[in-house]
């Protein structure tokens, strides 16, 4: 099933429009757990400078990516590939370069980066080999969180509405305070000629949404279904890009496979396949927005399909808005933090995505204690 995203536009952001309708459209129970911005300013220059740069480090010679690996971070800072467990097994379809997009060194105490590594620790960059990203990061990162901020605001407003003990601005704070920011610049690799024929695709119209869930595994070849466990996720339009050989710069081209690109696990059992205008920047809602609002924000399943062209990697990035480590898990005053997450929702998450009552309001983090952190390591520790 195709759909169209809610579309806000940055300038009734920045003027403080009363947006709640659209937020509950997007993210309130029925909704699909993303919408679009529009309209926001240089985002097509920062996406340029940026996108290609994962192609290039990709490329990179395995020793030279090597130096950039951080195992003591649960490899959330620097480059990861084939170290995150998505549906049970090792994800080597995509590598991906971690670091906070607004701090280079978020924490100067040496105790703080040794408990809380994936937190804490400093940025590492490949000035030697690629010292285009820090900047075209940092930059790309900045401006996203600031729109984020914006969308922030307007799911407070929705919230507040509908529950009187939510405090005024939860979301907005965590992402205007909170030093850990996390961005994920993402290269998807390019199949090769045999793969791509081997699973082809077939046409969208020869498919059913009963055929389609019962094949969920072939709608997540390039990123296996999951829920954002943070707060706040904004994506940048995705670049697809052919190899141009070992002496050529990569050409960007349009997406080559109309079947490819993101997909959402609907909470009524459908798999859809959103359609984000090509010049906006998406932001989806995370599971720490849910507990945050009670469930009146609902975090959705996603997933990447692989385009079945041979030669043609995806480019993307995304940036994390999520609190501080100590910052308390707890729903608003009188809510149930049980009712977070239906019973009906949770029994239609695709194979392999963990339900919240797997990882919150256990033994290792219990509702009425547990922080950030500990929420984070029961994710890491389930998808690693």
């Amino acid at each position: 099933v195709d759909a169209d995203v809610v579309v806000l536009r940055y300038s009734d952001l920045v003027s403080g429009a009363d947006l709640s309708s659209e937020i509950e459209r997007a993210f309130g129970y029925d909704g699909l757990g993303l919408l679009a911005v529009s309209g926001v300013p240089q985002l097509a220059e920062r996406r340029a400078a940026l996108l290609p740069l994962a192609h290039a480090f990709a490329r990179l010679p395995d020793a030279a990516k090597a130096k950039y690996e951080s195992a003591d971070t649960f490899y959330q800072v620097g480059w990861s590939h084939g170290r995150e467990k998505l549906q049970g097994h090792p994800d080597y379809s995509k590598g991906s370069f971690y670091a906070n997009p607004l701090h280079n060194a978020p924490f100067t105490d040496p105790q703080h980066i040794r408990d809380y590594p994936s937190f804490a620790a400093p940025n590492i960059w490949p000035a030697e080999e690629l010292p285009a990203l820090e900047p075209a990061f940092m930059a790309a990162g900045s401006l996203m969180v600031e729109v984020g901020r914006l969308v922030a605001q307007q799911c407070d407003a929705y919230v507040r509405r509908r529950c009187a003990t939510y405090p005024a601005a939860r979301l907005a704070d965590v992402v205007a305070t909170s030093r850990v920011c996390k961005g994920r610049l993402l290269h998807y690799f390019a199949r090769d000629a045999p793969e791509a024929a081997a699973e082809a695709a077939p046409s969208a119209a020869s498919r059913t949404p009963t055929a389609e869930l019962a094949e969920e595994d072939a709608f997540s070849d390039w990123c296996g279904w999951h829920n954002d466990h943070g707060s706040l996720t904004a994506l940048m339009p995705a670049m697809y890009l052919r190899d141009g050989g070992a002496s050529s710069a990569p050409v960007e081209v349009a997406c080559p496979d109309a079947a490819a690109g993101l997909y959402i696990r609907s909470r009524r059992g459908e798999l859809v396949r959103p359609r984000v205008p090509a010049d906006c920047l998406a932001f989806q809602i995370g599971e720490t927005a849910q507990i945050h609002s009670g469930g009146l924000l609902q975090a959705t399943p996603h997933a990447v399909r692989g385009a079945s062209a041979a030669g043609v990697s995806r480019e993307t990035f995304a940036v994390f808005m999520e609190p501080e480590w100590l910052y308390p898990m707890t729903v608003p005053d009188g809510l149930d933090p049980a009712a977070t997450q239906s019973t009906a929702a949770a029994s239609l998450l695709p194979a392999g995505v963990r339900p919240l009552h797997a990882r919150w309001g256990t033994p290792g983090c219990p509702f009425t204690t547990c922080n950030f952190g500990d929420f984070t390591r029961m994710t890491f520790e389930a998808n690693h």
